[in-house]
């Protein structure tokens, strides 16, 4: 019995001592400093999940954590060259992909090889889906577009593939493609306005070398391309916000994407710039509250009308965009149009958005869609 517990006594000193004398992080040898995500708290009470909480909380404050971390990354990225992480996709001149096939690993790039396609009963669905949301909201007079926002890949293709390679047809060309006519009103694609941009703007990015989203400048595109397509179907307030002019546009180098400093945890070891995107003048004093964990509410005191967003990630680089034309935009970090949501709000107009590596997410039927006209 002793020696049972001499065992754990001098596990939790061997783990321990180090915090206490160097911290958790320890002495930092890197390049700069970057914080990687925040650290788990202390659980405040007891429940199912305490045991877990507490687990998470006791390995983010294990001695010299960190330094083993960047030893690690020192060895694989910095000396091997080679990812941690098995999603991602080492491109050119210092160019980083996700894949764009969350359940392979090594991340092989299939749908940008033109390696994966929709069968036609899933195509099928896809229409059937699209036509469902537009066909109810054009009952209740509320317009709405589908926007897939393109992978990094798409835009910069030239960082993955060789220069005299064409363009592969990805899944998402097959689904533009199969659309019905009515589908098709309502679906969106940025990429030969952001392929435009990104020529025009060269060297200025509109995606980071080493991040997963894109930047603000290829959030303005994106913005201004979803704006274009809801002015067909609405007036819009301040439409002089769609014009590049009125912001200023800056580049300054930093430590890194996630991909970089969040999964590969090397800040500063990689070349990257990022780009952002500021109104010369403020148009408004744009409030943003936290109204769920899954809906943010921006408020803009000289904008008019409603607009529903559905969407993951990329959405929040669009919002102070977005914000600026409405008096309330409403984010949902959703991945289907929940038709109870908008009969609530009662908006002027619905968005719902996607990024291309997560084209199977169009399979997915709206949810509540009956109800989208309720009162």
């Amino acid at each position: 019995m002793f020696a049972r517990r001499l065992t754990v006594i001098v596990y939790f000193a061997v783990v321990l001592i180090p915090v206490l004398l160097l911290g958790t992080d320890g002495p930092w040898l890197s390049g700069g400093d970057a914080e990687i995500r925040v650290k788990t708290p202390f659980p405040k009470k007891f429940n199912p999940g305490t045991f877990r909480d507490f687990d998470e909380w006791f390995a983010d404050r294990v001695g010299l954590r960190y330094p083993l971390i960047y030893a690690g990354s020192e060895l694989h990225v910095g000396l091997l060259r080679r990812p941690l992480d098995r999603h991602i996709f080492f491109g050119r001149n210092g160019w980083m992909f996700w894949t764009d096939d969350a359940e392979t690993a090594p991340a092989t790039m299939a749908d940008s090889r033109s390696r994966l396609r929709f069968s036609q009963p899933e195509l099928s669905r896809v229409d059937a889906n699209i036509r469902a949301v537009r066909d109810r909201l054009a009952q209740c007079g509320l317009p709405v577009i589908v926007v897939v926002i393109p992978n990094k890949q798409t835009i910069y293709g030239q960082y993955l593939f060789s220069d005299d390679v064409a363009a592969p047809v990805t899944r998402f060309d097959t689904i533009l493609r199969a659309l019905s006519e009515p589908a098709r009103s309502i679906m969106i694609d940025p990429r030969p306005a952001m392929r435009e941009a990104a020529a025009a703007h060269d060297p200025l990015l509109l995606y980071p070398k080493t991040e997963t989203h894109w930047n603000e400048l290829g959030a303005f595109y994106g913005y201004r391309t979803i704006m274009t397509a809801l002015a067909r179907s609405i007036p819009i307030d301040h439409p002089e916000t769609l014009s590049l002019d009125r912001y200023d546009v800056k580049a300054f180098p930093y430590a890194g994407g996630d991909m970089a400093v969040r999964v590969l945890f090397s800040p500063w070891r990689f070349d990257d710039s990022y780009v952002t995107v500021q109104p010369k003048v403020p148009l408004a004093r744009i409030e943003q509250t936290e109204v769920a964990h899954d809906h943010t509410l921006y408020r803009n005191p000289d904008g008019k009308g409603a607009l529903v967003v559905f969407g993951d990630s990329f959405v929040h680089k669009l919002m102070p965009f977005l914000a600026q034309n409405f008096a309330e935009v409403h984010r949902f970090s959703a991945e289907q149009v929940d038709g109870a949501v908008v009969a609530q709000l009662r908006p002027n107009a619905v968005v719902f958005q996607m990024v291309e590596r997560h084209a199977e997410r169009l399979l997915r039927p709206p949810r509540n869609l009956p109800q989208v006209c309720d009162k």
